[in-house]
């Protein structure tokens, strides 16, 4: 910001200076008298640019009443937005972009040049570079491409604002609870043939990015599933601890007063709405469309999916990330 203030006042600096050698060849110009010439040869010394500049700046200074902004530097070119393409094309372009392009079935940008191309060749028109349809599809409302081509529901959660918080000031005022399939096959400890992709169910305690609780199980997610997690996540950790042989502290336990979960059946179930109830616990239900509500839980998923990468029999993320 600074420097750009300091370009700005340096700017103007020049352009009175201009002004003060000019402004009497200006009065010379206008009456015509002879003495011009011999001006003109001095300004042309004194600022260091040719003949047809010092020219060009006396008959900018008369035009403009002899205002100093008149001196400033002027961007060669053609000045932003100009088209040089006739309305007929610009209309053939517009009635392709919207008509083929901003479809389900999004067509590459390739195949509406060349229909547009064709079109212009049978109306007898100059056909449009790639380039002069890309900077038209540049100036179109980026929303309304991605509604056209990708949705209603995929634009909105690009570009809509994400409203609210999702924030807890106190330890175990909000816990988010969520499974996945873990990107690891895991196999019998005898024979080492795989046995399948467990599955992990998670619960995390907002305000101290705590885990409070896990489970893992090779059967698909289900209530016994939320149940042994939040069973774990509100028992003390010191026998599950010494169970896993680790010596490091784990000060997460407690009742929850708000869980968060999406809206899966296994959340839905008669049994955990029932057993919230009967201990107070708040249930809240992620809003449809709206990842971000669980944004914590989604977060430690792909942390542990990314420790999990690290480990042998690993299936990564996708087949392409396998290779």
């Amino acid at each position: 910001m600074d420097d750009d203030r300091e370009d700005f006042v340096a700017a103007g600096a020049e352009e009175a200076r201009r002004a003060a050698v000019l402004r009497p060849l200006v009065q010379a110009y206008l009456k015509g008298t002879g003495s011009l010439e011999s001006g003109i040869n001095d300004a042309v010394w004194e600022l260091g640019v040719s003949r047809a500049t010092v020219w060009r700046w006396i008959k900018r200074l008369a035009e403009e009443g002899g205002r100093t902004s008149a001196l400033a530097s002027r961007k060669r070119g053609r000045p932003t937005g100009t088209t040089l393409i006739s309305g007929k094309v610009e209309a053939v372009i517009e009635e392709h972009l919207r008509r083929y392009f901003l479809r389900r079935e999004r067509p590459s940008l390739s195949r509406i040049v060349t229909e547009i191309r064709s079109a212009c060749w049978q109306q007898g028109l100059q056909p449009p570079t790639r380039r002069t349809v890309q900077r038209r599809l540049d100036a179109m409302d980026a929303r309304e491409i991605a509604k056209a081509r990708e949705g209603a529901k995929a634009a909105r959660q690009k570009f809509a604002p994400v409203v609210g918080d999702n924030k807890a000031n106190r330890p175990l005022e909000v816990v988010q609870i969520d499974h996945t399939s873990a990107d690891i096959i895991l196999v019998d400890s005898f024979e080492r043939k795989p046995i399948g992709r467990p599955w992990v169910t998670l619960a995390i305690d907002v305000a101290t990015r705590m885990v409070t609780g896990y489970y893992t199980s090779l059967e698909a997610p289900s209530r016994l599933s939320v149940a042994l997690c939040l069973t774990q996540a509100v028992a003390p950790k010191a026998e599950l601890l010494a169970e896993l042989v680790r010596n490091v502290p784990w000060p997460a336990q407690g009742k929850p007063h708000s869980i968060h979960v999406d809206n899966g059946r296994d959340f839905r179930s008669h049994a955990f709405r029932s057993a919230c109830a009967e201990w107070g616990i708040d249930l809240v239900y992620r809003p449809p469309g709206s990842p971000h509500f669980g944004g914590h839980i989604e977060r430690l998923i792909g942390t542990m999916m990314g420790a999990v990468h690290l480990l042998p029999g690993t299936t990564q993320s996708s087949v392409v990330a396998k290779g």
